[in-house]
């Protein structure tokens, strides 16, 4: 049996891919096992396993295994399943992603003794560096049996939990409590949750005056572990009132990323920063609003438009704005005010009214700021039109003049509740009796739901698979995804009150109170799946005549634009997609129709059924004092009308259909003409000309308007995440391709667009797509990208599968393209010779066994070393040191202003080396910031001459050489001066650009190619790299350090000097000691050396003389 089992595992493996290489979505394969891991969990109702996963500050650490829904989920069959992949060589693996992160890891194979799971250990440092508590975005987790095969996928979230802020007050947000007691006062409830992480959600109880306060519950599993806390956060809020608080009860709750919001019947109350540290119970402040009461705060609506603010840039700012259903009164500045992060300072959502305007009494029913085109967008009640205004923001206050005309809808009784965008994307909807979509920040809008005595009051939305839940007062739920112009009725929930919440995943739950439960709610899932059940060049239409049978109202009996795009089904078979709705009055009988793309041939009337199809038919004139038209048999017998005929429809291919209105007798009936011009007036056609359909209710009816299945696969080979960020710099470029493939369809399909693309800022990046189908009747949508301005911000740009199923698990794709520096990108100095970490990290003791090729290029600095100055190198005066050790002395500390410079960084106020935290990454880094943990640099001998200096940038999509159009400048940290850099081509450009920077830079401009570096001096240089600024959105830059080693004597002349001035002065000291040593009378030895040489001088002048003497006198005698 288990040769059995091997044979089939190893033969979905040999199993050769269908498609190419990239994601496919809406391609699930169908099957009975499915992961489970440590901290699973099951449903109540069914064994679906869904993956909650926490990131602390140690490893994560995942034990999985394999069940079959099934069989028993027990350690026996767990065993067995361990045993029968390893043994195939198979083991699981999981992929960690996020909009900019994706990472693939890889379980252990192991057979040990008792086994039952595999098991990973994955290092925090592989997955972020980072644990500052700041916004961050949740993973996504996605197991399956080897990346690659797509077996036994199942998906899951990993949340950073040391990081969320929120969770970091789970012990400072008041009480714990049980609500038990508090369940029969609760007539509703307020659930947000965390921008960045759904998971991470906070449920407020609204409660019925006989009981006050604020009631908050928090969860960091989606309300799925039955562990939700409940806090009584009164006394955080009543702290902040001077005032009796008796009467303060909940209103709404809105988190921010970075703040908690309370509305209350007492006021609006504003969190601390959530990223501050939590040491002690949470603080908040109220915005004061001149001239309101408690009765105007319980009518408050508070609006919040969500985006995930994980590495934020300097142009992403959260705004919140607070309408009061009423008309201005003299004393209040407005009816609605908006504010921006920390919300401290508010402002009007109405600009002020320009002169000349006319006064008319507006209110603001709903005020959002558009993070994308940065504009406010309000919705507006004035007199019996509703309004949207769009205005532009500049340093967070609006424009007096509108960005567009003023959008006016054109239905008149609608009435307005609200407004929200879908969270990260540029769809803005605005519901209340109706429910409009703008593509383009309120320009423009599309009726997508119209309702009949009912309201929304309620929305949630998923930015992972773009679903959008609609709830109305009635307890009704539709249900719709971004970007596409049709919806379904979800279901009816009878109950007083309840909640609609997406976890992270797109998991739909309903959340509502029941006190029997650990946490006291009750949370079923919503399964979507239920909606059920398109597209060919063959099409039908259908009509909706008005009822036969009194009693029927004629509005039951039409066709709505609900039914757009859904399936007509017919029980006995076949199926057809509706495509269009049209009302009208003519023909006479009829009250719409539909038109419909056949995805499954629908079946005629049998002989057995109707034999009259046997029989010949024709076509007679109108009865007298009615629109129907005679039809009419020509023999009798069997084939004759029957009772069960009435309702069907007579189809004649090239002219009018006909509905059975009557049968009148065996060989007579009345029908009404679909279209009465092209009636074939008393023309024959014989059997098997014409035929019958049955699509009436006199037999029961047959047919049902559904959710059509789904029948599209998307392909995105760039293997992008569904809700992806990419980032631009200036002049870089982009391109996407993605392939949608019709499947499960009657005919092929030809030509008609699949796709489309909303973009939500048009004006900040130049898009141009290109369209064509290939030879498998895919339609290729191809999207190129380019930054052309310098000009910072963000866009969406969504990719909409126009005739996508709601069922379809994809039929939205979402990007974020930010024109702005990429966090990830980064500038690299390239050493002329690798050096592994290894090396870099070695200590200096090492053997000859374990010494590297490159070790002798290293060299270990010593210990508090500071660089020369141009003083010389006994004089240091920079303040950075590098290897530093509080506990040891100051290296070359001679000389007072050496002793008063250097600062310690990661060792400042610290006793010794270890207590400096100094990691890995610290000692590898060539950055000033780390000097104090940097112990070996790049060695090299003097000279040092024309060192080529290469960089390079290293962004998401890969590394590439720096060169034109950036532009650098080079100085030396330690303001050493004996170096020149060399080699650059100076052309027209770099003179121009550094014409025009002269004023802003205080160095030398270079073109990085071709560069080259000098040095002159000893020791250690140090050098930063930096971009020059208007060619790039990143400040770039990076260091690099250089030991001079073996270099001669800067001044030999100089020292010469000062070495025989030594040798004299100490050589003047020795005899002077050795005089004074041994009494010597240095005058005495003088003057006796004089008088002996003055002896011996006369002496031998007095010998001349005579001599002299003698020998003129003997010439004399001659």
């Amino acid at each position: 049996m288990t040769s059995l089992w091997l044979y089939v595992v190893l033969g979905a493996i040999l199993k050769i891919p269908k498609r190419a290489s990239g994601i496919t979505y809406n391609e699930k394969a169908v099957a009975n096992s499915s992961f489970a891991c440590r901290s699973g969990f099951y449903h109540e109702d069914s064994k679906e396993v869904t993956i909650k996963l926490l990131l602390y500050r140690t490893s994560l650490n995942i034990n999985c295994h394999l069940y079959d829904i099934s069989k028993d989920d027990n350690k026996e069959n767990r065993r067995k399943n361990l045993l029968l992949y390893t043994s195939a060589g198979l083991a699981p693996s999981i992929m960690i992603f996020n909009s900019t992160f994706s990472k693939v890891f890889y379980f252990k194979m192991t057979l040990g003794e008792g086994l039952e799971t595999w098991s990973i250990d994955i290092p925090r440092e592989m997955i972020t560096f980072n644990t500052d508590v700041a916004p961050v975005e949740q993973w996504f987790v996605q197991f399956t049996m080897h990346h690659g095969l797509d077996m036994f996928t199942s998906d899951g979230t990993l949340l950073d939990h040391i990081r969320e802020p929120v969770l970091q007050w789970e012990d400072y947000f008041g009480d714990e409590i049980d609500i038990i007691n508090l369940i029969p006062f609760v007539r509703n409830t307020k659930g947000t949750k965390s921008p960045c992480a759904s998971d991470v959600a906070i449920l407020g109880l609204i409660l019925d005056g006989k009981i006050n306060g604020i009631f908050l519950g928090v969860t960091k599993f989606g309300f799925m572990r039955r562990n939700t806390k409940w806090y009584n956060m009164t006394a955080n809020i009543c702290a902040t009132l001077n005032d009796d608080c008796a009467d303060l009860s909940l209103m709404n709750v809105i988190l921010t990323n970075t703040h908690l919001i309370i509305l209350s019947s007492l006021g609006l109350f504003i969190s601390q920063d959530l990223c501050d540290p939590a040491t002690e119970q949470i603080k908040f402040t109220r915005s004061d609003f001149c001239g309101f009461e408690m009765d105007d705060y319980l009518k408050a609506k508070i609006w919040y438009n969500i985006q995930c603010l994980a590495n934020k840039e300097d142009y992403e700012v959260d705004y919140i704005s607070l309408s009061f259903n009423k008309d201005k009164t003299l004393s209040q500045e407005s009816t609605c005010f908006y504010s921006n992060d920390p919300f401290t300072k508010w402002y009007s959502c109405l600009p002020q009214r320009a002169k000349g305007e006319k006064l008319v009494s507006r209110r603001v029913v709903s005020f959002l700021v558009d993070a994308q085109q940065n504009t406010g967008i309000a919705v507006l009640s004035q007199q019996k039109d509703v309004l949207v205004w769009v205005n532009k923001l500049t340093d967070h206050r609006l424009h007096a003049q509108h960005k567009f005309p003023a959008y006016r809808f054109p239905e008149r009784d609608f009435v307005p509740f609200g407004m929200f965008f879908h969270p990260n994307s540029h769809f803005l909807y605005v519901y209340g009796n109706q429910v409009w979509l703008s593509t383009d920040g309120g320009n423009t809008f599309i009726l997508l739901i119209k309702l009949d005595n009912e309201t929304v009051t309620e929305t949630d939305a998923c930015v992972y698979n773009q679903a959008i839940v609609f709830v109305t007062d009635k307890g009704n739920i539709f249900y719709t995804k971004a970007g596409l112009f049709r919806y379904a009725r979800l279901t009816t929930v009878n109950q007083d009150f309840f909640s609609m919440y997406f976890d992270h995943l797109g998991i739909l739950y309903q959340l509502s109170m029941n006190a029997t439960s650990a946490d006291r709610m009750a949370v079923p899932v919503m399964d979507v799946n239920t909606l059920l059940q398109y597209i060919t060049e063959q099409q039908m239409v259908f009509y909706s005549h008005e009822p036969l049978n009194p009693g029927v109202a004629a509005t039951k009996s039409r066709f709505y634009n609900l039914h757009v795009d859904k399936a007509l089904v017919y029980g006995p078979g076949g199926s057809g997609m509706i495509t269009k709705i049209f009302t009208h009055g003519n023909p006479p009988g009829f009250l719409s129709s539909v038109l419909v793309d056949i995805l499954e041939r629908y079946p005629t009337e049998s002989s057995t059924i109707s034999p009259c199809i046997l029989n010949t038919l024709t076509i007679l004139e109108r009865a007298q004092g009615t629109n129907a038209y005679r039809l009419q048999l020509s023999t009798t017998g069997p084939n004759i009308f029957k009772a069960s005929d009435r309702e069907k429809t007579v189809v004649i291919p090239g002219a009018s259909s006909f509905l059975i209105v009557a049968i009148v007798n065996d060989l007579n009936a009345l029908g009404d003409a679909t279209m009465p011009i092209i009636v074939p007036v008393n023309k024959v056609f014989e059997s098997g000309t014409w035929f019958l359909y049955d699509f009436g209710t006199q037999n029961k009816r047959h047919w049902s308007i559904l959710v059509d299945r789904c029948r599209y696969t998307i392909q995105q080979p760039d293997e992008l995440t569904l809700n992806a960020i990419r980032y631009l710099d200036l002049g870089s470029k982009l391109h996407f391709k993605f392939r949608v493939t019709p499947v499960n369809i009657a005919y092929p399909v030809f030509h008609m667009p699949l796709m489309m693309i909303a973009v939500g800022r048009p004006s900040l990046l130049d898009v141009s797509t290109e369209n064509h189908w290939d030879n498998t009747d895919s339609y290729i949508m191809e999207i190129m990208v380019h930054s052309k301005f310098f000009e910072q911000g963000k866009t969406s740009l969504a990719v909409i599968v126009t005739q996508a199923s709601l069922v379809c698990d994809v039929t939205t794709i979402i990007l974020t393209l930010k024109n702005s520096c990429s966090y990830l990108k980064t500038m690299h100095y390239v050493l002329h010779v690798p050096v592994s970490a290894s090396d870099w990290l070695s200590g200096e003791d090492q053997t000859k066994h374990n010494v590297s090729a490159v070790s002798h290029l290293l060299k270990n600095l010593p210990v508090n070393y500071r660089p020369p100055s141009a003083l010389g190198i006994s004089v240091p005066l920079t303040e950075n040191f590098y290897n530093a050790d509080p506990s040891k002395p100051r290296m070359r500390d001679y000389f007072r202003r050496s002793k008063t410079s250097g600062r310690y960084k990661q060792c400042a106020n610290k006793r010794n080396r270890s207590e400096c935290g100094c990691t890995d990454n610290m000692k590898l880094s060539f950055s000033v910031a780390f000097s104090d943990c940097k112990e070996k640099v790049l060695r090299m001998k003097f000279p040092v001459s024309k060192l080529p200096l290469s960089f390079t940038v290293q962004d998401e999509s890969g590394s590439t050489n720096l060169s034109t159009p950036y532009y650098i400048t080079v100085i030396e940290v330690n303001n050493r001066t004996n170096w020149e850099i060399s080699g650059s081509d100076v052309t027209s450009s770099v003179i121009k650009m550094r014409e025009y920077l002269a004023h802003k830079l205080n160095t030398t401009l270079y073109n990085p190619d071709g560069l080259t570096i000098s040095i002159h001096g000893s020791e250690l240089f140090h050098f930063r790299v930096s971009t020059v600024p208007a060619v790039s959105f990143c400040n770039l830059f990076d260091e690099f350090q250089i030991y001079v080693d073996d270099a001669p004597l800067a001044f030999p002349g100089q020292y010469l000097v000062i070495s025989i001035s030594m040798i004299s002065i100490g050589a003047t000291i020795f005899v002077g000691f050795v005089i004074q040593m041994y009494e010597i009378q240095l005058g005495n030895v003088l003057q006796r050396k004089l008088l002996r040489r003055n002896k011996v001088s006369s002496k031998s002048t007095l010998s001349s003389a005579s001599t002299a003497s003698e020998e003129s006198s003997k010439k004399s005698q001659q």
